[in-house]
């Protein structure tokens, strides 16, 4: 009997967009431009080989570079960005603190009607103390952020499915909510965090989970973990994504001795990025981004460094994704 030629399965393959001027600490050599056209350049090259999502980071204050170092505001990127391609659009991860979550909701159909439903709402608790201080915003602790970040989530749903939302909890209310027009189709929405809270508040509330960077170990025993979570609550499959710092070379070696002479391996950088992110050759990182896929990966979020120097060699990677 012949043996038929399996097709390739199509895992998601997005970017983070280069908002902030580089994605390593302390790193000086990523040439990267914090500025709206090199982001909207990157969008588009990103767009032409094939990259199937653009991720935005939101933060008040840039988290890398230092808080004195330029930062746009995310949704603003957003809605520019999503008039100038035609890919998924998200941020990475929209903190819930820095907008009232009714207003968020209106937002985000808003920004899904402009995109013909080509936007995806992640959310997350935030951590980043240093920007809730200079904008003024309260800073709870970790449960608390995430008990707060379940409430808005409630009620960004409320608002895209009643058609009128009255909601009162710890840490927000509403009084006869009204959102016109309402989202067809209603935006997934996904949460980023791994703490026990996090966990449960994926369980319990949305249709995807961003984990932190890990292993690919690592990776199998979350997926296992939520989907167990799931089967408990009688919930279906959810979507799956983990993003990589990712250094691609002509070979393994050359990419590794370039990981190790950019960050200088300051506190083990090197060999945490080597563990969990994707170095090597473009067949090498094929075979990882396959090998996360088997573990339950469906979305792979490169962070690339320089980014636009870099989608050239991602390209290679997605052309070898094609063939196996």
């Amino acid at each position: 009997m012949k043996k038929l030629k399996l097709v390739a399965k199509t895992i998601k393959i997005g970017i983070y967009l280069p908002v902030y001027g580089g994605w390593l600490r302390g790193v000086e050599e990523e040439e990267n431009l914090p500025t709206y056209d090199y982001v909207k350049k990157v969008a588009i090259e990103a767009e032409k080989i094939g990259i199937d999502s653009l991720w935005i980071p939101d933060h008040l204050l840039n988290p890398i570079k230092g808080e004195r170092s330029p930062c746009p505001e995310a949704w603003t990127v957003a809605a520019a960005i999503v008039e100038a391609t035609d890919r998924i659009i998200s941020h990475t991860t929209l903190c819930e603190a820095f907008r009232y979550p009714a207003v968020l909701a209106k937002q985000a159909a808003t920004l899904a009607e402009i995109s013909k439903g080509r936007f995806l709402l992640s959310i997350g608790a935030g951590w980043f103390r240093r920007e809730y201080e200079a904008y003024g915003l309260p800073f709870y602790e970790h449960n608390d952020r995430v008990d707060r970040a379940r409430e808005a989530i409630q009620i960004i749903k409320k608002l895209w499915e009643e058609d009128e939302v009255t909601y009162k909890g710890k840490y927000y209310s509403i009084k006869g909510g009204i959102l016109e027009p309402k989202p067809d189709p209603r935006p997934p929405i996904w949460y980023a965090g791994m703490s026990e809270a996090s966990r449960n508040l994926v369980a319990d509330e949305v249709d995807g989970w961003l984990m932190g960077r890990c292993s690919v170990e690592e990776v199998r025993k979350n997926v296992e973990d939520m989907k167990e979570r799931l089967r408990k609550r009688g919930r279906g499959r959810i979507e799956f994504a983990i993003p990589a710092f990712t250094f691609i070379r002509e070979t393994d070696e050359e990419a590794r001795r370039y990981v190790v002479r950019l960050v200088r391996d300051k506190r083990g950088l090197a060999k945490r990025i080597m563990d969990t992110g994707l170095v090597g050759s473009p067949e090498t990182v094929a075979k990882r981004i396959r090998l996360l896929e088997r573990v339950g990966i469906d979305h792979v979020l490169l962070q690339l460094t320089p980014t636009l120097k870099e989608l050239q060699r991602v390209n290679e990677v997605l052309n070898i994704l094609r063939k196996t």
